[in-house]
This record gives structure tokens, sequence and C-alpha cells, in this order.
């Protein structure tokens, strides 16, 4: 058995690793049932669906020709991580609008294609879809604006 398509199989092994991680996370709660969900059955069934994305992505990998992976690059995988590390750190104190457009700044350096005026567009799109959904459409208590 020999890997045909390394970014398959790679990512592959990814979601079945979230997949993982999401059903063991959940067999805690009651699952319960279509018409009456429990606490568990979004995660669980979010668990079941990655691992069938990952098992089908790696059968894949092991059938069909695809690209190999060079090496691993680290830069945008710290990028992303620490993003979302200041986004949880700063919502609390900074709102969800300054928030969000740090982790956007932070996250184009991801990038070296990214350009400051798709970034700053980027980031003011997302601020007020999210404000919109999660504020307004949802009623969340969050914090929008630094609380002066």
């Amino acid at each position: 058995m020999k890997i045909r398509a390394e970014k398959d199989f790679w990512s592959g092994v990814m979601f079945l690793g979230f997949a993982l991680v999401a059903i063991v996370a959940a067999r805690h709660y009651s699952t319960g049932s279509g018409g009456k969900m429990g606490p568990g059955y979004f995660p669980m069934m979010l668990g079941i669906a990655l691992a069938g994305l990952g098992a089908l992505l790696v059968g894949r990998s092991l059938v069909l020709e695809g690209t190999r992976v060079t090496r691993l690059q680290a830069r945008p995988i710290l990028m992303i991580v620490l993003g979302v590390i200041l986004f949880g750190l700063m919502i609390p104190y900074l709102g969800l609008v300054v928030a969000l457009a740090a982790v956007t700044v932070v996250s184009a350096f991801a990038s070296r294609e990214s350009q400051p005026l798709e970034v700053a567009a980027l980031a003011a799109v997302l601020a007020a879809f999210s404000v919109g959904i999660f504020v307004y459409a949802l009623r969340l208590p969050l914090t929008v604006w630094p609380a002066l």
C-alpha cells in the first residue's frame, strides 16, 4: 500500500484527529435523538462527519495520484495559532470589532501575498458581518467595542 497523494493523506489524518477530539469530547454528554437533540448530538455528528471525510481523503490518497508535500511551513501555522490565541485574549477586553481586526491582521502574515488594502477590507467585512450575525441576529451578549 503506497501513498500516492501526500496532501490528501495528511489532510485526511488531520480530519481524523479532529474527529477523534470531537467524539471524545462529546461522549460524556447525552446525544438525544434527531427530534430532541441533547448537548452531545452536534459534536458527535460533527465528529462522525469529520471521520468520514478523513477516511475518504486517506482512501483517495492511496488510489489517486496527487501532489507531494515538500516540507512543513511553520510560519503560516504559527500565525494562525497566534491569531486565534490573540482573539481569545482580546475579545473580553477590547470587544468583537477590535479583536477581529487584530486576528485578521495577524493571520494575514501567514501569507506573503497579503496586501494591506485587502486585509483592511477583509477585517471590516468580517467585523460588520460578525456584529450583524452574533450581536443583532443571535442577540449574544458580546462586547462590540472596548469599554473605556
